[in-house]
């Protein structure tokens, strides 16, 4: 009986943890939860800027999660969480589905990327044109020799359509249909590791998945110089000076995107990520702060709380 009665205890036990641990991530449980999701791309630096404003304020807690940018706008649209992270702006049929739930959201410009093109570190390319790059990404070269390589077919690596990386390079670059056979993943770093193997694949992501912990090169792959065309200098990703002047050509702003009127503890973590503390994170980790024209275009949008 005893026995019996203490079964039954634990399972009790067992049973509000569960609901305990199925309700953490519900917003209105948890007043002083914050939850991110969407952009692959600004996981691990939204991730740092929450673990820094975090060590500062133990009251909030900040729940940062991936998926892609188009998961982070299905959740904030059904309020799963309360910042979007967002490697491209808003869609139309995004746009439509907050008119509809007479929600407006608002874009805010953080951070700026650069998006690596990513080769295997023995490939022995120097550079590629921009054009070139988009000729790869959508099939039209198919093998490495067509642009001063060796003969070997070509492997293209890319993320998934909940991406918004693969979709701004569609977008860059025009392309109506990736190369057929092109190899899709859910996160970059899947992408690097799977470069990092294949001596023929290309590849692409947000430059802070080529750094390691310190803000290095992490010699795993080949960051591609990239030149406008051949007449033009080709410049790496990891040229920071020349990135910040906007000479490299794939260079982006990285948004996340709010509902109107936000609570005091969105706003204050939006300044932190906007503060000079959050800037010096921000260049440690492989992003760069936005520029005084972005800073206009976020005053414009309503962000001088």
């Amino acid at each position: 009986m005893i026995k019996k009665i203490i079964t039954l205890l634990i399972f009790v036990l067992l049973l509000n943890a569960c609901k305990q641990s199925t309700n953490e991530n519900k917003l209105e449980n948890n007043p002083n939860q914050i939850n991110i999701s969407g952009s692959d791309t600004e996981l691990p630096i939204v991730k740092k800027l929450a673990e820094a404003y975090c060590s500062n304020d133990s009251l909030i807690k900040i729940n940062v999660q991936g998926g892609g940018t188009s998961v982070g706008f299905e959740d904030i649209l059904s309020e799963q969480s309360q910042i979007a992270n967002a490697s491209r702006s808003i869609t139309t049929e995004e746009e439509a589905i907050a008119t509809s739930k007479k929600m407006q959201l608002i874009p805010i410009m953080f951070a700026v990327d650069a998006i690596a093109i990513v080769t295997h570190s023995k490939l022995g390319i120097d550079s590629l044109t921009i054009d070139e790059v988009g000729k790869i990404l959508s099939g039209n070269i198919k093998n490495w020799k067509e642009v001063g390589g060796p003969d070997k077919a070509i492997t293209v690596y890319g993320r998934d359509s909940t991406s918004g990386t693969q979709a701004f390079l569609k977008n860059k670059f025009n392309i109506v249909k990736y190369a057929d056979g092109v190899k899709t993943f859910k996160e970059s770093a899947e992408i690097i590791a799977a470069v990092s193997k294949d001596i023929s694949g290309i590849g692409y992501s947000g430059l802070g998945y080529i750094l390691d912990n310190n803000g290095k090169p992490s010699g795993k792959v080949w960051s591609m110089p990239l030149s406008i065309d051949a007449s033009h200098q080709a410049i790496s990703p990891l040229e920071i000076s020349l990135v910040v002047k906007g000479e490299y050509p794939l260079a982006r702003p990285l948004y996340q995107y709010i509902k109107e009127k936000p609570e005091a503890k969105i706003k204050n973590f939006i300044l932190f990520e906007l503060s000079g503390n959050g800037y010096k994170i921000i260049k440690e980790f492989g992003y760069f702060p936005i520029n005084d024209y972005q800073k206009e275009i976020n005053k414009l949008n309503g962000i001088n709380f």
